[in-house]
């Protein structure tokens, strides 16, 4: 396969990992009503389920980025991340359409929140970007690392 198109995968699949590593850090070092109200937000979820998914999501995408930075477990890395954004188009999605006042997504915490039109926008990129990561999967990677020793 072409090695610039390898190249191309192995900087999409960093670039996501990156997003999902400081997305995470942000709702991290927030305080920790800021995530649990913008998923409340959404109303999609009760008090319960928001709860925990504040705070369960902040660090599962700190690992997920960084497993996708490293290249460990890639391709269930990839797979994951993929899920995940998609999870949240249609979190962003349904708000949209029901045209809720959400002054936060909770995204990249509140002081680093984007509109949700343009968030909606971002994760399809990000979405395509773990596309080209998986079907293009280039030998930057601890996985193929280890494969070839």
């Amino acid at each position: 396969m072409n090695d610039k198109i390898k190249f191309f995968s192995a900087i999409t699949r960093i670039v996501v990992g990156i997003v999902l590593v400081y997305s995470g850090y942000l709702k991290i070092i927030e305080p920790f009503e800021v995530f649990y109200d913008a998923i409340l937000s959404y109303k999609v979820v009760g008090k319960t389920i928001a709860y925990f998914s504040a705070l369960f999501i902040p660090w599962f995408e700190l690992y997920l980025g960084t497993f996708l930075i490293l290249g460990l477990f890639e391709r269930y890395a990839i797979i994951t991340a993929f899920g995940l954004f998609s999870f949240f188009e249609i979190l962003l999605l349904q708000a949209i359409i029901r045209k809720l006042e959400i002054t936060s997504c909770g995204c990249f915490g509140a002081k680093h929140s984007n509109p949700i039109g343009v968030e909606f926008l971002l994760n399809i990129v990000w979405i395509l970007f773990l596309y080209v990561s998986y079907r293009f999967r280039s030998n930057t990677s601890i996985d193929r690392w280890i494969e070839k020793r």
